[in-house]
């Protein structure tokens, strides 16, 4: 490599840990005003030390992480805007260096930086992730409620419950219907029970039922027995009622598919889980493709200085996220391809890419 290159490396790579360290510094600011309440209360006894080292070094990799594409476009826009300024790319470009070549550094840098993100996103992120949602679900308050809910926990056994709050063991209203399968093929409902109040263990199946009613149906006569308490054992443990949506961030891509199968075996659905399978690979590539729309606005000299490239940038990076989140929710909504609405924008903004980055190449 010429200095060329390791002088746009070296400002690129610069520019890009500064701006995540800023980005991060801002965002744990508001995570510690919007937790605070949690952090000093003192049913919890959290330390200084605790909050610092096991909870907030998992913070930053997951959203660093998450942001990484947005931030190595701003660090594109931000540096070549100022190189363009001070007249500096003129000077590269009035040397006989081509514009293709003026770009090499900048693509060779975010292609290291998108392997570092796809790397991150498949083997590092779910364990930091794993170990940032323990800590919030036993010290703070995420208030996630699952109400009017009614799923196949497995074949033959349909679950609805009134409510679940995502952070207690608490269900009220539950009802449970156990199914049975004739030989003709058709099903039959064998039993069901109604609870006003059930506590259930999120590691194995034990539950504690309040005010429970039981019925089991027979071919003459139905069976009905009533309890104040009951300590059983369900198929089911309280985790299967309902998990935060972020569950998916903590599992490793091999644990993904497989909660994708066991999913399907309840016969629910798994559109949110390939998205977010797909999303892994297909976000990291999109800080390629901001790359060359960053290099191909920011480079060109403006009177308006470097707010003019920076607001154009941030307006093709708003409108890159609106596209994402826009086909994730078609995905959901109207049943679209998971693997094209996750890659579609991709793939329509690599075309934009390649129509301004040529059309800067021949100005």
């Amino acid at each position: 490599m010429k200095k060329l290159d390791w002088f746009i490396i070296k400002k690129f790579l610069g520019t890009y840990v500064f701006m995540i360290g800023i980005v991060m510094s801002i965002s744990m600011i508001f995570d510690v005003s919007e937790k605070l309440r949690d952090f000093m209360n003192p049913e919890n006894n959290l330390t200084f030390f605790q909050i610092l080292f096991d909870y907030y070094p998992y913070f930053f990799i997951h959203y660093a992480n998450m942001f990484s594409s947005l931030i190595i476009f701003l660090s594109v826009l931000w540096f070549t805007s100022f190189m363009s300024q001070r007249s500096e790319i003129v000077a590269i470009l009035s040397n006989g260096v081509s514009f293709m070549r003026f770009s090499r550094p900048y693509l060779f840098a975010s292609s290291f930086l998108l392997i570092i993100s796809v790397l991150m996103n498949h083997f590092v992120a779910p364990y930091a992730n794993k170990n940032r949602l323990d800590f919030e679900n036993q010290f703070t308050r995420y208030n996630v409620h699952f109400k009017n809910a009614h799923l196949e926990v497995d074949k033959g056994t349909i679950v609805s419950y009134r409510q679940f709050l995502g952070n207690t063991t608490k269900v009220r209203r539950l009802w449970v219907e156990n199914w049975v399968e004739k030989e003709n093929g058709q099903w039959e409902l064998a039993s069901d029970m109604q609870v006003e109040r059930a506590f259930g263990d999120s590691i194995n199946n034990n539950w504690t039922l309040h005010n429970v009613f039981i019925r089991k149906l027979g071919e003459v006569n139905d069976e009905i027995f009533v309890k104040k308490k009951i300590d059983t054992v369900l198929s089911f443990n309280i985790s299967d009622l309902g998990q935060r949506s972020e569950i998916t961030f903590a599992m490793t891509t091999p644990e993904l598919i497989e909660f994708k199968r066991s999913e399907e075996q309840k016969g629910n659905p798994t559109a949110t889980i390939e998205i977010s399978n797909y999303e892994r690979t297909a976000y990291p590539f999109a800080a390629y493709v901001l790359t060359i729309i960053g290099i191909a606005v920011a480079s060109k000299k403006s009177r308006e200085g470097v707010g003019k490239n920076l607001v154009i940038g941030l307006f093709c990076g708003l409108i890159y996220i609106f596209f994402m989140k826009m086909t994730t929710v078609a995905t959901v909504n109207i049943g679209m391809n998971t693997l094209l609405a996750v890659w579609f924008p991709n793939i329509f903004f690599s075309l934009v890419a390649l129509y301004i980055y040529f059309k800067r190449l021949n100005a």
